[in-house]
C-alpha cells in the first residue's frame, strides 16, 4: 500500500518538511555569516565623522540585532517544522496501521496500532525522512563550501584589496584567512558517512550527529558535553565521546549533542562563582529535554543521557525541572554537581530517580568533580551516598592523574565499559564511595 495517500490526506509531506526545515537552518547561518562580515567591515573601515558615528550606532543597536532576531526565527521556524514532520510520521504510521488491519476488531487494531507505531516511524525515517535530513545536511555543507569559495574568488578578484591579501598582508582583519579556515572546516565535515540532525554551518552554532544506524538501534545513548566544547571538535568525529561509546556495538546508536553554548574555558566558566556556567546550563536544559522528547516521539525505546562535566550539571537541571528528562537512565560523568539534592528528584521516563536509574562516575581524583573537593562546585555532591546514585567503576586505582582524569571518562577502557553497560541496562555498579578517592 502507497504511503502518499495517507500523508496527503494529513495535509503535509514530512520529507518536504524536513527539507524545508534543514533550509531554513541553512539560511539562518548564511544570515549570521554575513552579520559577521557587515559587523567585521562597519568596525574596521577607516570612515570619520558624525555621519559615521551615527551609522555605527544604528547598526549596533538596530540593524545587527535585526538580522540576529531573524536567524534566530528561522531557526525556530526551522525546529518546530521538524517536529511537525515527525509528528506527521507517526500520525501516518498509525493511519497505515489502521488500515492495513481491517479484518480484525476495532480493538485488536488500536492495540496493534499502538505498539508498532514507534517502529514503523523509525522505519519511514530510515527509508526515507532520517536519510533525508542527513542528505540536506551534507549538501548544506556543500552549499556553503561554494558560497566561500566564490567569496573567496570575488576578493581577490578586486585588484587593489586582492593585491593586498595575497602580497603583504597589513590589514586588521584577514578576510582570505577566515574563509579558508572555514573550508578546512566544512571540508572535515563532509562525507556521505555523516549524519547530522542539526548543522550549523557558521561555526558557531549548534551540532548533533549520530554515529551508528539511529532507525534501527535498540539503545540510543545522547552525549552532553562540558567546558570548551565547540563545533570545531566534530572535525574529528572518531575523537568524539558518542563515537567512542558506539563503537563495535551495532545496536546502538549514539548521539554527540551539542544544543547549548557552553563557556570558552574553565576560566569563564568559573567566573563570578559559575554564574555564566549555570546560565548556561539553564538554558541548555529546556533544549535537551525538546530533543530527548523528540527522539522518543520518533520511535527510541530505550534511551540514555550521559553528561559529562558541566554537561553533566545540566542533563541534572533538565531532570530535575518541569516534566523532566524523557530517557531512561542519566548518568553524571565528572560532574560538578546537581541541580537536585536527591536522585528521587530528579524525574525520568519511569517516574523519580533511583539507583537503578541514576549513575555518577569519577575517575580518579578529578578537580572537576564534587569528591574532589569533598563539596560541589556546582549544586549538590553526587559522590555524596545521601545523593543516592549507584557509582560506576572506573579504570582509576586510586587518585590517578588528576591533571587529566577529567578528560578519561572517554579513552579509559574500564569507564567505557562501565557506561557501555548502562547504555544496554546492564549495569551492576559499585557503592557509593564516601568523600574523595
Amino acid at each position: 500500500m502507497s504511503i502518499s495517500a495517507p500523508q496527503q490526506a494529513l495535509g503535509a509531506d514530512p520529507d518536504e518538511l524536513e527539507q524545508f526545515s534543514a533550509h531554513l537552518v541553512s539560511v539562518a547561518a548564511r544570515l549570521d555569516r554575513v552579520s559577521r562580515l557587515l559587523a567585521g567591515e562597519v568596525r574596521d573601515t577607516r570612515w570619520t565623522g558624525s555621519a559615521a558615528v551615527n551609522f555605527r550606532s544604528e547598526w549596533r543597536r538596530t540593524y545587527e540585532l535585526s538580522l540576529r532576531q531573524v536567524a534566530a526565527a528561522l531557526r525556530s521556524a526551522a525546529e518546530q517544522i521538524r517536529e511537525q514532520a515527525q509528528q506527521q510520521r507517526l500520525a501516518s504510521s498509525s493511519e497505515l496501521q489502521s488500515s492495513a488491519s481491517g479484518a480484525t476488531s476495532s480493538r485488536g487494531a488500536a492495540q496493534a496500532a499502538a505498539h508498532a507505531a514507534p517502529q514503523a516511524t523509525a522505519q519511514a525515517a530510515g527509508q526515507g525522512g532520517l536519510q533525508n535530513l542527513y542528505q540536506a545536511h551534507r549538501q548544506a555543507i556543500a552549499t556553503e563550501l561554494q558560497l566561500l569559495r566564490a567569496q573567496r574568488a570575488d576578493w581577490l578578484s578586486m585588484s587593489l584589496v586582492g593585491g593586498l591579501l595575497s602580497g603583504i598582508r597589513f590589514l586588521p582583519f584577514d578576510p582570505l584567512q577566515e574563509i579558508d579556515q572555514k573550508v578546512g572546516w566544512l571540508e572535515s565535515l563532509a562525507g556521505e558517512q555523516r549524519q547530522f540532525l542539526f548543522f550549523d554551518t557558521t561555526g558557531g552554532g549548534h551540532v548533533a550527529e549520530v554515529f551508528g544506524q539511529l532507525d534501527q538501534a535498540q539503545h540510543v545513548t545522547v552525549l552532553v558535553p562540558g567546558v570548551s566544547t565547540d563545533p570545531n571538535d566534530f572535525a574529528r568525529p572518531g575523537n568524539l565521546p558518542a563515537a567512542r561509546l558506539q563503537l563495535g556495538h551495532s545496536d546502538t546508536a549514539a548521539i554527540q549533542w551539542l544544543g547549548y553554548d557552553p563557556p570558552h574555558n574553565l576560566l569563564q566558566a568559573g567566573f563570578n562563582a559559575g554564574v555564566f556556567s549555570q546560565s548556561s546550563a539553564l538554558a541548555g536544559a529546556v533544549a535537551l529535554q525538546s530533543f530527548v522528547a523528540s527522539l522518543r516521539r520518533s520511535g527510541a525505546q530505550d534511551i540514555t543521557v550521559i553528561g559529562h562535566s558541566l554537561g553533566a550539571y545540566l542533563a541534572s537541571v533538565a531532570a530535575g525541572t518541569g516534566a523532566g528528562l524523557d530517557a531512561d537512565r542519566l548518568v553524571l560523568a565528572g560532574s560538578p554537581g546537581s541541580y537536585r539534592s536527591h536522585v528521587e528528584q530528579l524525574q525520568l521516563r519511569a517516574g523519580p530517580g533511583s539507583a537503578a536509574t541514576v549513575f555518577s562516575i569519577e575517575q580518579g581524583v578529578d578537580p572537576i568533580s564534587t569528591a574532589a573537593f569533598g563539596r560541589s562546585l556546582l549544586g549538590w555532591e553526587v559522590a555524596d551516598p545521601d545523593f543516592g546514585a549507584t557509582r560506576l567503576v572506573d579504570g582509576q586505582a586510586g587518585s590517578g592523574n588528576p591533571v587529566s582524569n577529567h578528560s578519561r571518562y572517554f579513552t579509559d577502557q574500564d569507564s567505557l565499559q562501565s557506561l557501555v553497560e548502562v547504555i544496554r541496562n546492564e549495569a551492576a555498579g559499585q557503592p557509593q564511595r564516601q568523600g574523595a578517592n
